[in-house]
């Protein structure tokens, strides 16, 4: 189980996802590992066969749900189809620390 922030509970409200949209992103979306978080995304290939023709299903593909690092908290959740995995994918791998910040500035 996993606990859902005040801020994950206003954008999942704002994108009109539920407890159930979540955990289907969890159960069939990919885990990336960026820039300090635990970040799944649904991408229209892993739904399963049997859950294309549903349409409730289908919305879902190009949905992102952020966690810490642990997994355990949901910090938020958004959907871009088109490009939101080309944007996960340029996120930093790793966390940046303030002196790694300054140093790209």
């Amino acid at each position: 189980m996993f606990i859902i922030t005040k801020h994950a509970r206003r954008r999942m409200a704002q994108r009109n996802l539920s407890l159930k949209d979540i955990e289907y992103v969890f159960t069939h979306g990919r885990p990336y590992r960026r820039a300090g978080a635990l970040i799944y995304y649904l991408r229209k290939r892993d739904l399963p066969d049997w859950d294309l023709p549903d349409d409730r299903w289908q919305r879902l593909a190009g949905t992102a749900v952020v966690l810490t690092k642990d997994g355990r908290v949901v910090i938020t959740a958004w959907r871009d189809a088109r490009k939101g995995l080309r944007k996960i994918k340029r996120k930093c791998k790793y966390e940046l620390t303030d002196e790694q910040l300054n140093l790209r500035r």
